[in-house]
This record gives C-alpha cells, sequence and structure tokens, in this order.
C-alpha cells in the first residue's frame, strides 16, 4: 500500500517549489493481504497461547505465555511462503522460520544457545535475506511499484515494501529517503540538479537501495554505516562530461544499519 501527496500550490493558487512525497508500507505490489495475514494470525496465536496458560495446559519448562514469542517469527516466514509473489519473499521466509525454530527450541529445553554465538548469525542471516531478496525475488516474483517524479524535492518511506522510481525534474533539490525491511531503486540518470549541489538525506535499516545517477554527477558519501555498506561505482563521474555540461555534486547523507546502498551510472 502506498499513498502519494504532491504539492505546488499555496492557498492562495501561486505556484510554489513542490515536494513529492511516497509512502509504501507493507507493500504487496496491488495485494495488501500480506500486513492483514500476518498481523491477524499474530492475535489469533497470542490469544491461544494466553488461553493455554489459562487452562493450565503450558508445555513443561514454559513459565508463561510471554516465552513463545518465538512463534510470531515461524509465523512470519510461514506468511512469506504463503504469500509468495504477492508481497512474500523466499529470504525473509526462510530467515524467520529458521530464527524462530531456534529460538522456540531453546526456550523448550531442546537446545542450549549460547547468545554470544547466536547474535552474529542472525545478522548473518538478515544480511542473506536482504540480499536474496534484492536481487531474486523482487523482480521475478512481483512488479514493485513505482512513481515518475517531477517535483524538484521527493520524500520516499518504505516499511516491509519494494519501489522503483524515477526522477525526471530538471531543478533537482534533494530528497529524503527512509527504508526499513524494504528494497527501493532510484532512477536519477533523467534528472538535473539546480544549481551545483543537491543532497539526498537517508535512512536504511536492513534494507537494500540502488541509486542510478547521470555520468556528469560527482558522488559525495557522508553516510555512516553500521553493520552495512555504501558502495559507489560511479566514483569517475567525476569529470566533465564532453558534452561540455558541467560537474553536478549530489552529497549523500545518513545512516545505513544492517543493510545497503549501491551508487552506479
Amino acid at each position: 500500500m502506498f499513498h502519494t501527496m504532491h504539492d505546488d500550490n499555496d492557498e492562495n493558487g501561486n505556484h510554489e517549489k513542490s515536494t513529492f512525497t511516497t509512502t509504501c508500507v507493507m507493500n504487496s505490489s496491488g495485494d495488501e493481504r500480506c500486513g492483514g495475514v500476518f498481523m491477524g494470525g499474530a492475535f489469533i496465536l497470542a490469544g491461544t497461547a494466553f488461553l493455554i496458560e489459562h487452562l493450565g495446559y503450558l508445555p513443561d519448562g514454559i513459565a508463561s505465555a510471554w516465552s513463545l514469542w518465538p512463534a510470531l517469527l515461524i509465523w512470519g516466514g510461514v506468511v512469506n511462503f504463503l504469500l509468495l509473489g504477492r508481497g512474500g519473499h523466499i529470504g525473509w521466509g526462510v530467515g524467520l522460520l529458521a530464527a524462530g525454530a531456534l529460538l522456540g527450541a531453546d526456550k523448550l529445553g531442546y537446545v542450549e544457545l549460547q547468545w554470544g554465538l547466536l547474535w552474529p548469525a542472525l545478522i548473518i542471516a538478515a544480511g542473506l535475506a536482504i540480499v536474496w531478496g534484492t536481487f531474486f525475488s523482487s523482480k521475478k516474483h512481483h512488479k514493485k511499484d513505482g512513481q515518475r517524479i517531477e517535483a524538484g524535492r521527493f520524500e520516499t518511506n518504505i516499511v516491509m515494501g519494494g519501489r522503483e522510481d524515477t526522477v525526471t525534474s530538471r531543478e533537482f533539490e534533494g530528497g529524503a529517503i527512509s527504508c526499513v525491511m524494504g528494497s527501493l531503486e532510484l532512477d536519477l540518470r533523467d534528472a538535473e540538479i539546480r544549481g551545483e549541489e543537491a543532497v539526498l538525506d537517508v535512512k536504511v535499516i536492513m534494507s537494500g537501495v540502488q541509486l542510478l545517477v547521470p555520468p556528469h554527477w560527482e558522488i559525495v558519501s557522508r553516510c555512516s554505516p553500521v553493520l552495512g555498506e555504501i558502495e559507489n561505482k560511479a566514483r569517475k563521474a567525476a569529470v566533465p562530461r564532453q558534452d561540455g555540461r558541467p560537474v553536478k555534486r549530489l552529497v549523500i547523507q545518513g545512516t545505513i544499519i544492517m543493510g545497503g546502498m549501491e551508487i552506479r551510472l
């Protein structure tokens, strides 16, 4: 599900600089059932767990219904497989099922997990899920939502979704990207920066973001990766093109946590 807002007039009808805003929450490319299925099942599981506790049928070694929370991870994995191609992802399905099964076995006393070894494994699993979802599932199973952005500024917010947007503004000034457990491909090759510099603020958490830029743009990264990475494959773009157009500068600033950003021509 996504919402867009494009304002370019004030209350008196006068033209002003416009900002294009996009919000994509638990996107499933036209099928909005992913979030509803997960939340509905989560409430059913929680209610069943508390009912079992009230009736005194909790398994031995389980002190309360709260200890059964790994079942939510397992349910999240099942939902990803049930809605594969309609918002679900193989990578997240496998990762959530594996994490829920391991943590559930630990709670039931079948295995004894060492947290010093477990949390690095969870980080690795999250990274593998992101890589899998970015390179395999997104284009094979469904077409992502996307918009053609003509405004000078834009704001994109993604939560557990995927988008492919194209910016065509000839007076591009910058924008803001917030991507949590999702993916974004932003094509800036048909855009032109107003003045000499534009600033792009990013917040990427457990997500993959790909930027496509024109060859005469210089990329300046001021991001702070935390268990993440930003890869600039457009470094050689910092020279004027043969057609004489001046070099423009795109400054990328913000934070990347357990995710990645790729910049290329």
